[in-house]
């Protein structure tokens, strides 16, 4: 009687540590899931960030080429005379800064 119930306490023991390696392993992949997810979202961080600072960059300059032409359109315009008269070499004195550089 002893024997048997020694015989199934070993058998339950036995699916006990089969389970446990089980759950171990299913750990381990998940580790090595959560380890590959996280590497690609600190990338993806990463060119989100790259990506930003590219937009603020074209803002940026976008807005200076907004502010450009509006400061050109609002210099006056030049008399005739005085574009005939200024003119040398043929170069243009147009409104002042070159509108793109």
């Amino acid at each position: 009687m002893e024997n048997t119930k020694l015989t199934k306490l070993e058998e339950v023991v036995d699916k006990l540590i089969e389970q446990l390696k089980g759950l171990k392993n299913d750990k381990k992949m998940l580790q090595t899931t959560l380890q590959t997810r996280d590497d690609k979202i600190k990338a993806l961080e990463t060119q989100v960030a790259e990506l930003n600072d590219k937009q603020d960059k074209i803002s940026e300059r976008v807005d200076n080429l907004i502010n450009s032409i509006e400061d050109w359109e609002k210099s006056p315009e030049p008399a005739v005379a005085e574009e005939s008269e200024g003119s040398e070499g043929g170069e243009d004195q147009g409104h002042g800064a070159p509108l793109f550089t």
